[in-house]
């Protein structure tokens, strides 16, 4: 995939720096809330500087509560948008490479640091993508991110035009990930190892049709599998499948 970089402004309505909100590029992705404080009170969207480990052009904001927030950067001009949901413990810095990849295909994309709350993280980067002016998205994610995007994928406002999980585990903290437990039923596809607890992504996936699923040999987990020797095919299939959702 090509990689070049586009900018563009985003009105932001304060300036804060990115040291203040970030002590490391990684992040928690669940556990129990805040008890609420004067100074977590939610709030909107915020421009910050750009983290170092994305592209220069990207745009970062931070949004929710002031002691917790959640970090999002965007990259891209395009109307159709990508969400990039990270693993466990992990930020937009793990996706910077492959942001860079499909922003310059065209599409707008996202990625976040996790907060405590997962979902609210998630839904935070959809809405961010969404008010940047995006038509239609759909969700990327590895491991714990792949669940969360499948768990969340019927209840988000507006749904996803596509999902896409690399090796996802059956559950999160949004719930069942499974496809069995899912009202979703636009496009899908679930890519995972044959070594690497294959039977939790094969639930994810949709057993009455084979195309939701996708398994290459060996153990490697999420974004791992791009660096093996299956990683063109993967590259080059999650790229067919995601200009697929938006060909309509």
């Amino acid at each position: 995939m090509p990689l070049s970089r586009t900018a563009r402004h985003v009105a932001a309505l304060v300036v804060l720096p990115l040291a203040a909100l970030l002590g490391a590029c990684g992040g928690g992705d669940g556990g129990p809330e805040a008890e609420p404080t004067a100074d977590a009170a939610p709030t909107g969207p915020r421009e910050i500087d750009t983290p170092d480990c994305v592209p220069s052009d990207a745009r970062a904001v931070a949004t929710g509560p002031e002691d917790e927030p959640v970090v999002v950067v965007t990259l891209g001009e395009g109307a159709d948008g990508l969400v990039f949901a990270p693993q466990s413990g992990d930020t937009y810095c793990e996706w910077a490479p492959t942001l860079e990849a499909y922003a310059a295909q065209g599409y707008t994309v996202a990625s976040f640091a996790w907060s405590r709350d997962a979902a609210a993280s998630l839904r935070s980067a959809v809405e961010v993508l969404v008010d940047e002016g995006v038509t239609a998205y759909a969700l990327v994610g590895s491991s714990v991110g792949a669940a969360m995007s499948t768990a969340l994928a019927d209840d988000l406002d507006p749904p996803p035009a596509g999902v896409l999980a690399l090796s996802p585990a059956a559950v999160s903290d949004a719930g069942s990930a499974a496809s069995a437990d899912s009202a979703y039923t636009g496009p899908l596809l679930v890519i995972g190892s044959a070594a690497d607890n294959a039977t939790a992504a094969r639930r994810v996936a949709r057993s009455e049709d084979p195309t939701t699923y996708l398994e290459v040999p060996g153990g490697a987990h999420g974004l791992a599998i791009l660096a093996t020797g299956s990683g063109p095919m993967v590259e080059e299939r999650m790229s067919e499948f995601l200009a697929g959702v938006f060909a309509d």
